[in-house]
């Protein structure tokens, strides 16, 4: 049995209700409006926001070989981008972002409130965050509906969704909130045989379009269903996605070291993971 079973199995009323509970008000507020819906959005610090929009778009333009030769706007990447080249796009992109980790330390930093609130401040991020970049009415660019956790993910992950451009409608992430999915755990049985069109037509009516402005950041839960439809919109879309964990919670299959990296390890965790016992002295 690992520590989450033990937490859930032996401590439910301690977790819900208890005078041992020493968390803000702020951070009260935001758990329980994360924790009824499945998702929160907040303000994000725009001094990182725009540094890591700068960075995006600097590759975007390099992508096109046109530098500063044009003025273009990420909404517009359509009218230089094809269809059939919009994954090449992405993989140039992320190329780019992730010489260093300069964007991660960004990144972090745009979100950090949000993540401690929610997550903790000894930490572990995921190594090469997710980009998309969704051309209007390109099918390529959409994203079967899918809960991260159905795939060996672990359901102690927070994903932080920033968005690069407003998106709003088609534009935006769909999202099962947690109610409607708690509703289904009990009364549908089979959904996960279904195809991932199936299962989105199954779940239409209960999904949430959830929008979120260029400044704004959305912390959701991706062990809710959730994806990406066919953009509809007169603009591209353009957002990236990280995952953040408590650094000693629970691993499934994206392990420590190869899909995360530890990046706020405090002092006496490393002290602890050096600890020599003095075994002469016995």
């Amino acid at each position: 049995m690992n520590n989450a079973q033990l937490l859930n199995d032996n401590n439910k009323d301690v977790l819900t209700s208890s005078p041992w509970d020493f968390r803000s008000s702020q951070e009260l507020s935001m758990g329980k409006v994360y924790e009824e819906k499945g998702y929160i959005i907040e303000r994000g610090e725009i001094k990182y926001l725009n540094l890591l929009k700068k960075q995006i778009e600097a590759a975007f333009l390099d992508f096109t070989e046109k530098g500063r030769q044009i003025s273009i706007c990420l909404e517009e990447a359509h009218q230089l981008i094809k269809h059939d080249d919009s994954n090449n796009l992405r993989l140039h992109v992320m190329q780019r972002l992730f010489m260093d980790t300069t964007f991660h330390r960004n990144y972090f930093n745009a979100a950090k409130h949000v993540i401690h609130a929610l997550c903790g401040n000894e930490l572990a991020m995921q190594k090469r965050p997710g980009i998309s970049i969704n051309l209007p009415h390109n099918p390529n660019d959409a994203l079967p509906i899918h809960a991260d956790t159905w795939n060996g993910v672990s359901p102690f992950e927070l994903n932080i969704w920033i968005p690069f451009v407003d998106c709003e409608n088609t534009m935006s992430l769909y999202i099962l909130k947690r109610e409607k999915y708690n509703q289904r755990l009990g009364d549908s049985k089979g959904l996960l045989k279904l195809s991932s069109d199936d299962l989105f037509e199954e779940l239409r009516d209960d999904l949430t379009w959830i929008p979120v402005k260029y400044g704004q950041i959305l912390a959701f839960d991706q062990s809710l269903p959730h994806g990406y439809s066919i953009n509809q919109e007169k603009s591209t879309h353009w957002s990236m996605n990280c995952r953040f964990k408590g650094l000693h919670t629970p691993y499934w299959d994206k392990k420590l070291g190869e899909y995360f990296m530890p990046i706020t390890v405090k002092t006496n965790t490393r002290l602890g993971m050096n600890y020599k016992h003095p075994e002469n002295w016995v």
